[in-house]
């Protein structure tokens, strides 16, 4: 009966981190959904203009990289800046004074980041759907690696929020996005990058990321195993890293 009756509690204590969060950032959610929309259509449209000849290939790469720019552009860089703020605003120290588990601080936060990408990823799908009329393959293994991936880099945006201080966060976020916008094989072949900058994403997430959603999603390559472990080596190394400096006592 006692265990019960935790298990209720905690799930109560939970659920109140989730609102608080919501309400929290309730005028910040809109405004980034708004952001994804804008930023899908741009990458769809905008880089079709600098490629005069497209072909399958290319659709491919452009739909499924505005897709993973937005995740990227959620959990590596508006994630980060918010949570890097609420540590300079005290509430983190605020969250560690109230009686809930370590554990569901961050993932209150996590699903709250989740409920913000959904927009951007509908969106960038029904823009490559528009702009190339590309398939898009809906199923269990699509949504799950999707799921995966945003999770992923939302916990990796919070690893960096929570290791760095406020400034060196927000370079390490610009830095991310346009290495990940310009230096990445993600919205063109990788055969276009010298091959020791190929090397170097052969350890990265954010390429892993997109090869998944590729393969996935869009049908155009084989879903790598390997893949899957860089990425989710990467999002439990951020999770701990969060986990140690919100479980830290000040």
């Amino acid at each position: 009966m006692n265990k019960e009756i935790k298990k209720n509690i905690s799930a109560i204590q939970f659920w109140g981190l989730i609102k608080w969060s919501l309400t929290r950032n309730k005028y910040l959610i809109p405004a980034f959904c708004l952001i994804q929309v804008i930023l899908a259509f741009a990458i769809v449209y905008g880089f079709a203009l600098m490629n005069p000849v497209i072909d399958y290939q290319s659709s491919v790469y452009m739909a499924s990289g505005a897709l993973v720019l937005g995740i990227i552009a959620v959990g590596c860089v508006l994630a980060p800046q918010i949570i890097s703020d609420s540590r300079q605003n005290g509430i983190l120290a605020y969250q560690r004074t109230l009686p809930v588990s370590r554990v569901s601080i961050i993932l209150a936060d996590v699903i709250i980041w989740s409920i913000a990408a959904i927009p951007g990823i509908v969106m960038s799908c029904l823009a490559g759907i528009i702009r190339f009329d590309i398939e898009v393959n809906v199923n269990i293994i699509s949504i799950v690696i999707i799921l995966i991936c945003l999770i992923s880099m939302i916990l990796i945006g919070f690893g960096v929020a929570y290791f760095f201080p406020p400034n060196a966060t927000s370079l390490c976020t610009q830095v991310i996005m346009i290495g990940a916008l310009l230096f990445s094989p993600i919205t063109y072949p990788a055969d276009r990058l010298p091959d020791w900058v190929l090397k170097i994403h052969d350890f990265l997430p954010f390429v892993a990321a997109s090869d998944l959603i590729r393969a996935s999603v869009f049908d155009l390559q084989e879903i790598y195993v390997s893949d899957l472990i860089v990425i989710l080596l990467w999002a439990t190394i951020a999770f701990v890293t969060s986990l140690k400096i919100v479980s830290k006592k000040e």
